[in-house]
């Protein structure tokens, strides 16, 4: 969606903040070629700006095997709906929000089945640890929404809005798309994976 300079920025983040899975570069460039080659498989993939996807992965920092508890890893693999990276991701979150407090360490993703999947993990260090530390796709759209403009946004994401579901809803109409509705389906997407992740999802746009 071409915002991820503007997303980092509204966390007053920075590229080195930004932690990736060492395993990302390898996995976009076999799917780049598999586009190029006519071979993929996925109809989104024709959206995804890979070379600059791509140029990011090789950037930003990576998450090192010797900085994830191994043991947290291995457990949470076996939990259906949780792969290999997501575990990776959530064990090592789980390491920077033990040792630092208080911790602004956060997990993006869109991935709602990742986070209905983690909502059922009865192991300890989740459950004190990880209440409101994910922020789901639609409420980084809706923070971008309220920091840079409606149309800024949409204007951005709307010529790729068939890359995910729940965006292909909320920008349906194109440059046509209206704020009054857009943000109306944000916020119901947003509240439902609420329901269905209990504390999870970061408490946006609904603070106190």
């Amino acid at each position: 969606m071409d915002l991820f300079d503007e997303t980092i920025t509204l966390f007053d983040a920075n590229p080195e903040q930004i932690n990736i899975l060492p395993t990302a570069k390898f996995k976009f460039q076999r799917d780049w070629e598999k586009l190029q080659k006519g071979r993929s498989r996925n109809p989104e993939a024709r959206f995804i700006n890979y070379e600059k996807t791509i140029e990011l992965a090789e950037k930003l920092p990576q998450i090192a095997d010797a900085k994830i508890d191994q043991s947290l890893f291995v457990q949470l693999s076996e939990f259906e709906g949780i792969d290999k990276g997501e575990a990776i991701l959530t064990a090592y979150a789980a390491q920077i929000l033990q040792e630092t407090e208080p911790s602004q360490a956060f997990i993006f993703t869109g991935d709602k089945n990742y986070l209905r999947a983690l909502a059922g993990v009865e192991i300890a260090i989740i459950q004190e640890n990880f209440s409101h530390k994910f922020w789901c796709l639609e409420q980084l759209v809706l923070k971008a929404i309220d920091a840079y403009g409606f149309e800024a946004v949409r204007d951005k994401i709307a010529p790729v809005r068939e890359c995910d579901k729940a965006i292909k809803a909320v920008f349906g109409s194109g440059e046509f798309s209206t704020l009054e509705n857009s943000l109306t389906t944000l916020n119901s997407y947003i509240e439902t994976l609420r329901e269905e992740t209990g504390s999870l999802l970061h408490p946006y746009p609904n603070e106190p």
